[in-house]
């Protein structure tokens, strides 16, 4: 017993000092100076936004759209006050466009977000309407994912709340801010995808065998994708140049150390991260099922177990991410077939090639990885398999 206690007070030690070192390394990278405030105007002045409580309806001139009933087009006069900011407690009377971007009818009552233009002095201020206040709402879906994840996981499902928040964190705090800085996204890749391995398969499959297999298998997956998306990239000449926002990234790269030209490299890798985890971590366990149940099982017919599990998950897994980025090109699609744009022009257009890519290099990564964690497993089983004690 007292083993065991010294056992479980090491494990909290080592958390606690991986929590403290990843932290402070967060909190080191991510520190930076934007070398452009686009809510600064000239001089002094500044736009915020802040919320605001729409008082009253004064008067409006909504009607449905003729060819789009969905749709409201019109204007309302409405008065508000601002519940946050240096204009906290005012009132001011300000007019809600509607049409197809701004396409939300203000009621009594109801809160919003407005964007406030002032000059330094205060002397001149214009308030518009910016966006419906989503956030309670977006917080309390939040919430019930988690219950909902708690509920039905019990203690596995809080372990998966914490390793998305990890992931969350890394993305925002770790992630980005390497890439800003300018360190190569391939590294970052890998550096985040061993990062996330290395939390979240522990938390989802504890810490045994099965999990440090899970690890190598989903960095080996990555590694696949990254060597398949760099070789077809370059044979189609495509690049992070291709990407609708290329102008902004561009004055971004010239005042950091971000890479755009490789940003769709990195894109394409952590794309695929999820599904690769997932299938390492399943075959991993239904190997180590069978070697637990059956520790003379030899190498041979543990990989063709693990190659039986993962056939069975790599064509619906493959196929989510195809989904997945069909769903994120769908307007692009309704648009080639409504204009029935040429073959040519489309299979060779930038952003087809760069889709085409992104899914096929991350459904081949999680195709892969099936008989990579089955061979991983068939070997490493029995080498990993703790010693009896007397």
């Amino acid at each position: 017993m007292p083993r065991v206690e010294i056992k479980e007070k090491w494990k909290l030690a080592l958390l606690l000092l991986i929590l403290a070192v990843y932290t402070v390394f967060a909190y080191s990278v991510s520190r930076h100076q934007a070398y452009y405030n686009p809510y600064s105007l000239s001089g002094n002045d500044q736009i915020s936004f802040e919320q605001a409580s729409v008082i009253s309806v004064d008067s409006e001139s909504a009607k449905k759209d003729e060819i789009h009933p969905e749709l409201l087009v019109g204007s309302q006069n409405v008065t508000v006050k601002i519940l946050t900011g240096n204009f906290q407690g005012r009132s001011y009377h300000i007019v809600n466009n509607l049409n197809y971007d701004t396409n939300y009818k203000l009621n009594a009552g109801q809160t919003i977000i407005v964007s406030v233009s002032a000059t330094g002095d205060g002397g001149t201020v214009n308030i518009n309407p910016n966006s419906p206040h989503r956030t309670p709402y977006l917080y309390a879906m939040a919430v019930l994912f988690v219950l909902l994840l708690c509920f039905v996981g019990g203690k596995r499902g809080f372990q998966s709340v914490v390793a998305i928040g990890f992931t969350m964190t890394s993305v925002i705090f770790i992630f980005v801010p390497l890439l800003y800085h300018g360190l190569s996204p391939a590294a970052a890749v890998l550096i985040f995808s061993a990062a996330t391995s290395c939390v979240t398969l522990p938390l989802a499959g504890g810490i045994e065998r099965k999990t440090l297999i899970a690890i190598l298998g989903t960095i080996g997956g990555v590694a696949v994708s990254a060597g398949i998306a760099q070789i077809f990239s370059c044979l189609t000449q495509t690049s992070g140049y291709t990407f609708s926002d290329t102008d902004s990234l561009l004055a971004i790269s010239s005042h950091s150390g971000l890479k755009v030209g490789s940003l769709f490299f990195a894109a394409v890798l952590i794309s695929s991260l999820g599904a690769v985890m997932d299938v390492a971590i399943s075959v991993a366990s239904s190997i180590n099922e069978i070697y637990r149940s059956n520790p003379e099982t030899d190498a041979p017919t543990l990989f063709a177990s693990g190659m039986n599990v993962g056939r069975d998950m790599m064509g619906t897994m493959a196929n989510t991410l195809i989904l997945a980025f069909t769903g994120s090109s769908l307007v692009m699609m309704i648009q080639i077939y409504t204009y029935n744009m040429p073959y040519q022009q489309v299979m060779n257009s930038n952003h087809i090639a760069a889709e085409i890519i992104q899914a096929l290099a991350g459904s081949s990564a999680v195709v892969l990885t099936v008989p990579l964690v089955s061979l991983l497993s068939a070997k490493l089983m029995p080498l990993l398999e703790k010693p009896k004690s007397a």
